[in-house]
């Protein structure tokens, strides 16, 4: 009974050498390890690398709900986002969707006034706006924004907080 048991363990171990010498399957593999460790959920969110092989090292930012957000401009799949408007891959493990957030003239506007100019359309503050508006989506509702599109329409206070302190050269 051992002795099968032991060949059993040492075929899976075989097998799984095999499959995690595919590329895109150590991604996959990895990936589940880094949110699912041991088999709990992580209930943090985390930032793994995507794909060692992307030469920039793109970040891919994990919900708690297992939701991944990739930047497709890190790894310089498209350009930098500018104007309010970003695309992001988003994942739910299986699916792959681009998704669109695009923050409100107002909502610009509004921060324009209260920074003093200092936060200008282009830069990267709208991004890291945008990018937790919709991990809060995907978090909040496990599932992908309508039509693949998120209006953010106004801000939270901790958003308000985040631009009153935002270094220009963040």
């Amino acid at each position: 009974m051992r002795r099968a048991n032991g060949q059993i363990l040492d075929e899976i171990a075989e097998r799984l050498d095999e499959l995690t010498g595919v590329p895109e399957l150590t991604q996959h593999v990895e990936l589940a390890e880094g949110v699912w460790g041991d088999g709990a959920i992580n209930q943090g969110t985390q930032a793994v690398v995507r794909d060692e092989d992307d030469e920039s090292q793109a970040i891919e930012f994990i919900t708690e709900s297992g939701f991944s957000i990739f930047r497709p401009w890190e790894s310089g799949k498209s350009p930098r986002p500018t104007g309010g408007r970003c695309h992001f891959a988003v994942s739910d493990g299986f699916i792959e969707r681009e998704v669109t957030v695009e923050i409100s003239h107002r909502v610009l506007t509004e921060i324009s006034l209260r920074t003093r100019g200092r936060i200008e359309m282009s830069d990267s503050f709208w991004i890291c706006c945008a990018e937790r508006h919709l991990a809060n989506y995907v978090s909040e509702r496990a599932d992908f924004p309508d039509n693949d599109e998120l209006i953010v329409e106004e801000l939270k206070p901790e958003d308000i907080l985040l631009a009153l302190r935002w270094d220009k050269s963040g």
